[in-house]
């Protein structure tokens, strides 16, 4: 007797990801409820949420909603079709060729989990203050924001994130001096994609930001209190907040007075 292969996620013919995110779906009988996906394939995918009147055949509109306080890449809406309607969700198909955007975000999920991210993912940013007083934010996708990246496990966080901000800013005096805040993603449906967010304080002697050619930040600039921060677009409020904090400690620190030089004898 011949063993038979055993049937996993990769041989199916449509593929399904097992990783859940937060979506948001739209119908005009109800306006927008905010939900989880699972098993997601390319033909599409099961989204839980209560009874909702629906019937086969309701066209809806879904969008891949961000899972990290600290992402600001756009996410696709599609248009689906209900195909099953059972008591805790509703089975939905993508109703044209749009569909692939969707399944192309949800595989760059997927493909960018490494070892010691996936499940609870830890985020970590640096807000970084100059001796003149001036904070630096970065852009990307159009929302400024703080440099970071994600924090593998094993690795220690303080020379990751140090040796991160160098290679991408070109800054390499950077000095540690307080932790601004954290986030622990309340709130979230798929709590599996939660993110921890941690926003440190740092403190440079530099002026100056050389972003690499192929760095993920468009544009990087210098601001301080004259240039108002509302004026700036943040993916999340919170961001706000921590650049008034990080520049008002900064301010004080600068106003402590300096300890006194020994005297030689």
């Amino acid at each position: 007797m011949t063993d038979q292969p055993a049937v996993t996620m990769d041989t199916r013919a449509y593929p399904r990801v097992q990783l859940p995110f937060e979506v948001e779906v739209s119908h005009p009988s109800f306006g927008k409820v905010r939900s989880v996906a699972r098993d997601i394939s390319q033909t599409g995918m099961f989204v839980q949420m209560e009874a909702c009147g629906l019937r086969s055949g309701a066209k809806v509109k879904v969008t891949v909603l961000n899972a990290a306080l600290v992402e600001s890449s756009p996410t696709p809406t599609v248009d689906m079709e209900v195909v099953r309607v059972v008591e805790d969700g509703i089975g939905l198909t993508f109703a044209n060729t749009t569909s692939h955007y969707l399944w192309e975000s949800v595989n760059r999920l997927r493909d960018e989990l490494r070892i010691g991210q996936d499940y609870f993912q830890v985020f970590q940013a640096a807000a970084i203050v100059n001796q003149q007083g001036k904070l630096l934010v970065v852009q990307r996708h159009g929302k400024w924001l703080f440099p970071g990246d994600y924090l593998i496990v094993g690795t220690h966080w303080q020379d990751t994130l140090t040796q991160f901000l160098a290679d991408e800013l070109g800054i390499d005096d950077l000095r540690f001096e307080d932790t601004l805040g954290v986030d622990s993603a309340p709130g979230m449906k798929a709590v599996e994609n939660a993110t921890y967010s941690v926003f440190h304080r740092f403190s440079s002697a530099t002026d100056r930001v050389r972003l690499r050619d192929e760095s993920r930040y468009r544009h990087a600039k210098w601001v301080s209190r004259s240039f108002s921060l509302e004026e700036l677009t943040f993916p999340h409020p919170l961001f706000r907040q921590l650049a008034a904090l990080a520049l008002e400690r900064a301010e004080a620190q600068r106003k402590l007075p300096k300890p006194a030089q020994p005297k030689l004898g």
